[in-house]
This record gives structure tokens, sequence and C-alpha cells, in this order.
């Protein structure tokens, strides 16, 4: 007896992985590390990250409009502290309308 797997189909994926899709990709990295001047939004240290404001697990895109530069002190503190993490969603939902961590891909 002989296995014959499937073979992989050779089309490209429609839509990305919603892996790939909440990942910030290297060229939005650059843009909102620029548009912030490598600074921390909270306390304006060095940025060293870049914060999903919605976060992936809610179903926060890798997009620019989702993405803050941020220090890993005040990464820490928007994950234990969810007023804060709130605080800065309604300012991006202000900012960018109420899908603002969206992409193209999402109704």
């Amino acid at each position: 007896m002989t296995f014959n797997p499937v073979p992989k189909p050779k089309h490209s994926r429609r839509v990305p992985t919603q892996k790939k899709r909440n990942e910030f990709n290297k060229k939005t990295r650059s843009k909102i590390m620029e548009q912030e001047n490598n600074r921390c939004q909270m306390c304006g240290s060095r940025a060293t990250q870049i914060h999903h404001v919605y976060p992936r697990g809610r179903g926060g895109r890798g997009v620019y409009t989702n993405g803050m530069a941020i220090c890993n002190g005040c990464h820490v503190i928007i994950h234990k502290d969810n007023n804060i993490m709130n605080h800065w969603q309604n300012i991006y939902e202000d900012a960018y309308g109420t899908d603002y961590y969206k992409d193209e891909w999402d109704d």
C-alpha cells in the first residue's frame, strides 16, 4: 500500500490567512514608527514595539490605523489595564472611524 498525498493547489489564496492579516508588515511598522518619530505615544521615550490598539484576539488587524508606537514598559501597562486600552481605542476610533482596526477583507 502506497501513500499518495493530495498535491497542493497551484493557485494563490484570494484572502490571506488570518495570521498574515493580523501581523504588521515591515512597511506598516516603518510608517507607524516614522509617524511617531520613534517615540512611545504614552510616555515619549524611545518606542521599541508596535501595539495593536484593537487586540488581535478580538479581530484587530495589522493595519496602519490599528498600530501604536510604544515602549515595552507602556505596552505591559496597556495590557494590564483595560481602562487605558479603552482610552486608546476611543482615540483611534475618533481619529480613523469605527472600522479603524479592520482590513480590506473584513465586512
